[in-house]
């Protein structure tokens, strides 16, 4: 057993204790101010992202469009279900959806298919076909675009996180 050698108390280490003991209250305050500013900022940033049409599920252009996707299957084929719904009042007309994803990882034999109408409050759906080219597997996203032919920013965006891949059964 072998004592530690603990410093002895310092004169700056005695006033900043005794500081922290008389202000605290003060200090506490700052801080869940500065925390409440720091929340607000996030969240500011945040709402300006989804609105320039960069977040996971965002949409522009002024739209009311829902897009939802789902993976099916356990790989290295997969499929990607997209149901597409028009929430606005006025149908929208030559729509082309958008997949795109690592090439590296992916193959994707179709990756633009076009919607010709979009009545509203019907459900489209549209099945896409993706393959896992790596012999490993590996994992990645796949990111969804419905894009306008008037806009260069699309209508609404999705990021799909693909399952890891089966290895291929080979004989």
């Amino acid at each position: 057993d072998i004592p530690l050698d603990v410093p002895k108390k310092t004169k700056l280490y005695v006033e900043q204790t005794s500081r922290e003991r008389e202000q605290a209250i003060d200090m506490h305050r700052t801080f869940q101010r500065d925390l409440c500013k720091l929340r607000l900022s996030t969240a500011r940033a945040y709402v300006n992202l989804l609105g320039a049409g960069h977040g996971p599920m965002s949409s522009a252009g002024g739209a009311q469009v829902r897009l939802n996707a789902q993976v099916i299957g356990m790989g290295p084929q997969f499929k990607i279900v997209v149901r597409v719904q028009n929430a606005g009042v006025h149908a929208l007309y030559d729509v082309p959806l958008m997949c795109t994803a690592n090439p590296n990882l992916y193959r994707i034999p179709k990756p633009c298919y076009y919607l010709p109408i979009l009545v509203p409050q019907q459900v489209y759906i549209v099945e896409i076909p993706i393959s896992c080219t790596n012999e490993i597997g590996g994992t990645d996203c796949a990111r969804l675009f419905l894009c306008s032919r008037t806009s260069n920013m699309p209508i609404i965006s999705a990021v799909v996180n693909m399952p890891i891949s089966e290895m291929p059964l080979t004989d």
